[in-house]
């Protein structure tokens, strides 16, 4: 995972809510307002109310999935420093020439609390790691609650 990952996504979610939270209030203040009149019957009321609502909702959902990926975010930040043991590096070839190589790596660290092994991967890196880790170690921040939220130091 890359650092900050969830932070990114948290923006991306606040972001997004705040676009239908706007457009929710552009539907129901501005653009349905021109359209009702006293002659505007049941139906219409009720059309012209479930749209708002409903983008009301979606940027609800927006805002709870920003909140939860804070949470993990903060949980990352203030988790503990372990060291992991690196079980491999695949090398890929990106693009169609044979030039353009990346790496794939893989690690795992086995939890002295609960003896769980959790393998973690970090993808797409353009220089191999394995000059950068001559002793097969590598540091990983994980979550004291849930190691499977981490933050591999690269």
């Amino acid at each position: 995972m890359k650092r900050h990952e969830y932070l990114h996504s948290a923006i991306a979610a606040f972001a997004a809510a705040v676009v239908f939270l706007a457009g929710a209030l552009i539907v129901k203040f501005v653009v349905f307002k021109s359209l009702l009149d006293d002659s505007s019957t049941g139906f219409e009321l009720f059309v012209y109310n479930i749209i708002p609502t409903v983008l009301f909702l979606i940027a609800a959902l927006f805002v709870i999935a920003g909140v939860y990926a804070m949470y993990n975010e903060i949980e990352i930040e203030h988790g503990k420093d372990v060291e992991a043991k690196i079980t491999g590096i695949k090398e890929y070839f990106y693009g169609k020439s044979t030039t353009d190589v990346h790496y794939n790596l893989f690690c795992e660290w086995k939890c002295p609390d609960n003896g769980h092994t959790y393998r973690y991967a970090l993808k797409n890196l353009p220089k191999n790691p394995k000059q950068r880790f001559p002793d097969n170690k590598i540091m990983i921040r994980v979550s004291k609650k849930d190691p499977r939220l981490h933050f591999i130091n690269f």
